[in-house]
């Protein structure tokens, strides 16, 4: 054991920013707090805290609340605010003020309810008497529970009120609370030509440790020296590709895009945990030892042979989606046909020096077959060089899906770029065609044709539809409350609203997308994708809020034969007529 010590190593500082690790820097209670302070990055929400303890502080009793997810950085922020109020000469603010960890009791025999109720109390009694100001970090869930099935919804009804309004928006404020939910931070640009800028891209350029400014530098600087394999060491190797800055721009973008494509939330402690996992996978891990600066490094100097999948072109796609996931495929261009792909596979299976040539220096990898080695060198030119198939992110169907996406999650629509409206305008139309012409054919009548692909027969459901329009501002706004990534929303509004008529929402992702641009083209749903797509069961749930089923329905079998009418007759009565015989 050198001067460095194993805790300090590149290898262990990578696996302490992984999820599940003992004294992980993503816990609730942080033990490398230096690494934590390093790695944490400001955002809109660090200015907000920031005026509420700070720069607009009085001894006014008013209380923050942070909640959202496990792992959206509340304790981080409220911690980081408490450090501020503090260097600023706040005395009033105590550790007491700050109720960092709402699952917790710091109380021997005191249940969380327990603690949590007397945190609260506390709360109120300031309020009355102009106490100091309180910050309370709670998980979404947890609150749920506390106030809702525990019956705390009574005994604190602003508080509560608070939490639950704020559960669909960013924030809410009233005159004693300012409630913050960190699950709706947008955590990166999805604007096509931005895609994964702000904290996503902050926190990956943290992890080039060959920049001194990293937090990793120092820890990288003791690897070159210690590492047993020197240069042959496959956890250097990839902290070397990792500080290509180009690859590292793409490593953001695919990143970015994964989310939009699986509707998963990066916050802070995934990004943290996908960026770790891409320079030191789990393959990698296999050869831990207690006693070994780098691991990998005595493993190899051992003559042990790495798996491929702990190179960094194979660690980050196993990362982002998987290697057996199906809408991976998207993102990956080692699964992208095309003629110079194909030409490019058949001569390196022709001449294996010239594959040999792509990969590098491999003999400390164990290949799974030329298959293995081809797929890598295919990963390696993008991310390296960005040559061959483009993956989803440069797809123009994607661009147009994420820049309708950005557009809507402006707050000020007139501020957003023509760029942007071209891609909205382009989603817009692209929808209602596909809702008018769901069975692969745009109908010139106002009517929608769907067919029922579960059902052994096929009916189609004609009914009356005004064309609707859609509301720019309204779906904006409700895709502002949307918390889950990669959705958006469109209210569709009938061109003739009757009295009884509401807008109609309609949820859209990138999956329900692609099916639509496929419809409008000419391709029929089957029963497949029936089952298996959300989006369309609820577009299917939904149908009768847009085409007005209330006035007129007919069910029609394959010869075309009326079997059913529903008609709606005087004094709001149903006629229903039995065409079958």
């Amino acid at each position: 054991m050198t001067e460095t010590q194993k805790s300090d190593s590149l290898y262990e500082l990578l696996k302490s920013c992984q999820l599940g690790e003992s004294g992980s820097i993503v816990g609730s209670h942080l033990d490398r707090n230096q690494l934590r302070k390093e790695l944490y990055v400001r955002t809109q929400e660090d200015e907000l805290v920031e005026k509420f303890f700070v720069e607009n502080y009085h001894a006014d009793g008013k209380l923050l609340i942070l909640t959202g997810s496990a792992g959206d950085g509340k304790s981080a922020l409220l911690s980081r605010a408490y450090e501020e109020a503090s260097d600023a000469g706040i005395n009033a603010l105590t550790p007491d003020c700050m109720h960092m960890d709402a699952t917790a009791s710091t109380k021997k025999h005191e249940t969380y309810v327990e603690e949590l109720s007397s945190f609260l109390d506390s709360v109120i009694g300031d309020q009355r008497q102009g106490g100091p100001r309180k910050g309370l970090a709670i998980n979404l869930g947890l609150a749920i529970d506390f106030f809702d099935r525990q019956g705390k919804d009574t005994d604190y009804p602003d508080i509560w009120d608070a939490i639950d309004k704020v559960r669909a928006r960013p924030r809410v404020e009233t005159d004693d609370i300012l409630a913050i939910n960190l699950s709706h931070r947008q955590t990166y640009e999805t604007a096509p030509d931005r895609l994964g800028s702000g904290l996503l891209q902050e926190i990956v350029e943290r992890f080039d440790a060959t920049d001194p400014e990293s937090p990793f530098y120092d820890a990288y600087q003791h690897e070159l020296s210690d590492c047993p394999s020197s240069e042959k060491c496959p956890l250097r190797y990839n902290i070397e590709q990792f500080a290509d800055e180009e690859t590292r721009s793409r490593v953001v973008e695919l990143i970015a895009a994964s989310s939009i494509l699986h509707n998963s939330y990066l916050n802070p402690r995934e990004i943290l945990h996908q960026v770790s996992s891409i320079l030191l996978p789990q393959s990698l891990q296999e050869y831990d030892h207690p006693d070994a600066i780098c691991p990998i490094g005595r493993a190899v100097n051992y003559n042990a042979k790495i798996d491929s999948q702990g190179l960094i072109w194979n660690a980050l796609f196993t990362q982002i989606g998987g290697d057996g996931d199906a809408e991976n495929s998207y993102l990956d261009p080692a699964a992208l046909a095309g003629l110079e792909t194909d030409q490019l596979v058949l001569n390196w299976t022709a001449d294996s020096s010239n594959l040999e040539l792509q990969v590098g220096d491999t003999h400390t990898i164990k290949w799974d077959g030329s298959s293995d080695q081809i797929r890598t060198a295919l990963r390696m030119r993008y991310l390296k060089d960005g040559q061959g198939e483009e993956p989803l992110s440069q797809w123009s169907w994607f661009r147009e899906f994420a820049g309708a996406l950005a557009f809507l999650q402006h707050e000020d629509l007139t501020e957003a770029d023509q760029q942007l409206r071209t891609h909205t305008q382009n989603l817009f139309g692209t929808v209602k065609k596909a809702l008018r012409g769901w069975t692969g054919s745009t109908r010139q009548s106002n009517q929608i044709e769907f067919v029922d692909g579960v059902r052994s027969t096929d009916y189609r459901f004609l009914s009356e539809w005004n064309d609707p329009t859609i509301d720019p501002k309204q779906s904006s706004e409700r895709t502002r409350s949307e918390s889950l990534p990669g959705q958006l929303w469109l209210v569709l509004e009938p061109q003739q609203m009757q009295a009884n008529q509401n807008q109609i929402p309609v949820p859209i992702r990138f999956g329900l997308y692609l099916l639509m641009k496929r419809i409008i083209r000419g391709y029929s749903p089957n029963s497949r994708d029936l089952e298996q797509s959300e989006g369309i069961r609820l577009i299917h749930s939904r149908l009768s809020e847009f085409t007005q089923k209330d006035q007129i329905v007919s069910v029609i079998d394959k010869s075309g034969d009326e079997l059913v009418h529903l008609e709606r007759g005087e004094l709001g009565s149903i006629e229903i007529a039995d065409r079958g015989g």
